[in-house]
């Protein structure tokens, strides 16, 4: 009876063991699909904080921001927001971005779109082939209607940004 009964403990401790393992295993490879999940994550806003010295008024989604030295950070980089902090802590904004794929032209920089004496923030891009985009805002679209009128067209500015 006593060789029955170990048979069966011994059974039931290695079943334990098994079931330990298959665990451990799990939790090691859930640890390390989150790891890759961060960094893809991280990966999406393309190097960015970035510094740039904006020399006029601009608009992005939701605010118009004055003209300074501001710093561009990656603020959720999953839905892909950038935050727009003056230097001087005075302006910010936060700006909802789509992610462009491939289509860098090297180098750091933010673009915006002139339209008469009214600029908007559209891209930026940091080393790199990936940036991010601000889709066209109303704002932008107006404006673009007003010009339309008198014949003048949209001109692209670009200002080289650092680290």
């Amino acid at each position: 009876m006593r060789l029955a009964k170990s048979y069966w403990e011994n059974a039931l401790l290695q079943r334990k063991r098994f079931i330990m393992r298959k665990q451990t295993y799990t939790m090691i490879a859930a640890v390390l699909v989150l790891g890759c999940l961060t960094v893809s994550a991280n990966a999406q806003c393309g190097g960015i904080p970035l510094i740039a010295k904006i020399p006029f008024q601009f608009s992005t989604r939701d605010a118009t921001l004055p003209a300074g030295e501001y710093v561009v950070k990656c603020l959720d980089p999953i839905q892909h927001q950038l935050l727009f902090q003056s230097t001087d802590g005075k302006a910010a904004a936060i700006v909802p971005m789509i992610l462009v794929i491939g289509k860098s032209q090297g180098g750091m920089r933010l673009v915006f779109h002139r339209y008469g004496r009214r600029y908007f923030f559209i891209q930026a891009w940091a080393d790199g082939s990936n940036g991010l985009e601000l889709p066209t805002t109303r704002a932008e679209s107006a404006a673009a209607r007003e010009l339309a009128g008198i014949e003048l067209k949209r001109e692209t500015i670009v200002r080289i940004a650092r680290r």
